[in-house]
């Protein structure tokens, strides 16, 4: 039995980082057999997720540990129908997986090759894969798509194009590529594969669905709307008053006590006739804050020509001085000012790839190319 990993922050990390942790792992006396046991028992469950009882699933097993992990799942999967295809011959393997078409299965799972493929595929391999994809069968990856290179984010010849990639242990950094995305459908985490906890570093932490467990978190019973802060945002234009609805529906989302939502007055009746539970009110010049606002949100939405001068005026005014966080969003982020704020102010800014390209002063697929 291998003892649970305590929650921990999960770097993404090299494939180098990944062998480095494994070894790390089996010299703490930890053995292979062990990891693969506990990674047989992840993928089931997340077989199972997707399929249904009876239902027959394809595994495509390679020779090396990625093969194991799905052999090892193979057995586990005693409520659906199995067929696995232990593959070391590409040609025979696509014989036998044509032959399989006809059934159709539910499900593929992919443990052809690993993390360690760093070399181009030889042909028939690429031909397997090829039909693979074109079977439009979704497809589970194990660790990473096969063919992809775990580091580069490319395939070497031909991936597959998988439905969910489970990557094992933290996420590599060539699955986060704009590259890999094509081939890595959703990916998801299984941290706790039975390794020694991470003695990896990554300049980039993944964010696991357990970080966000005790959120919200529990509300004292003598609190009140005024307990849990006051956002105000300034959104919302003519032609744009969809955004300023996305926001309202975002902080109320967040839980924030009180909502305030200063719109322009020719989509005031628009954006308060969406909204509930946020208190929607006309912008008007020289409006003073709430003594009870705890943060300001300005931009979404604020995309019209004939936005007034002193709404952009008075918002640079907040940007600069308001000792309390502000978010900048949209339209906004071409006229907030440089300089210096208050000191230990929160400013966060919120650009899509279209608006940090721009800002930037470089082309989108630039930005893309290096999102972590």
């Amino acid at each position: 039995m291998v003892a649970s990993n305590q929650a921990m922050p999960v770097p993404v990390i090299s494939v180098a980082q990944m062998r480095d942790w494994e070894k790390t792992t089996w010299a703490a006396g930890r053995t292979p057999t062990q990891v693969i046991s506990r990674v047989g028992h992840i993928v089931t469950s997340r077989a199972k997720q997707l399929t249904r009882p009876g239902d027959l699933i394809l595994i495509l097993a390679g020779k090396g540990h990625n093969g194991d992990d799905a052999r090892q799942t193979g057995q586990n999967l005693s409520d659906r129908e199995v067929t696995l295809l232990n593959l070391a011959n590409p040609e025979t393997a696509l014989k036998e997986f044509n032959s399989l078409l006809s059934l159709p299965p539910v499900l593929i799972i992919d443990g052809l090759f690993g993390i360690g493929l760093n070399r181009p595929l030889e042909g028939a391999w690429v031909k397997l894969i090829d039909k693979v994809n074109r079977s439009r069968i979704p497809v589970l990856s194990i660790d990473v798509p096969s063919g992809l290179n775990a580091d580069a984010g490319e395939p070497e010849g031909a991936a597959i194009r998988a439905t969910v990639t489970l990557t094992l242990g933290a996420p590599k950094k060539g699955l986060l590529k704009s590259s890999a995305w094509p081939f890595v459908g959703r990916l998801e985490v299984a941290p706790d594969i039975g390794l020694v906890p991470c003695p990896q570093e990554g300049e980039v932490q993944w964010t696991l669905p357990e970080d966000f467990d005790n959120f919200p978190p529990s509300r004292p019973v003598d609190g009140h709307k005024g307990t849990f802060g006051h956002l105000v945002g300034v959104a919302g234009s003519l032609g744009y008053h969809g955004a300023a609805v996305l926001a309202a529906h975002g902080a109320l989302r967040a839980q924030a006590g009180l909502i305030s939502l200063l719109v322009q007055n020719d989509v005031y009746q628009p954006i308060a006739s969406q909204l509930q539970s946020a208190m929607v009110r006309p912008w008007r010049p020289g409006m003073k804050l709430p003594d009870s606002c705890s943060a300001v949100l300005f931009g979404p939405g604020l995309a019209a020509n004939d936005l007034p001068a002193n709404l952009k005026s008075e918002l640079r005014h907040v940007w600069r001085e308001l000792p309390l966080p502000v978010i900048a969003d949209a339209s906004a982020l071409d006229w907030i000012p440089t300089g210096t704020t208050p000191a230990k102010s929160i400013r966060v800014m919120t650009p899509h790839p279209g608006e940090a390209a721009r800002l930037l002063k470089v082309k989108t697929t630039a930005i893309q190319a290096d999102r972590p």
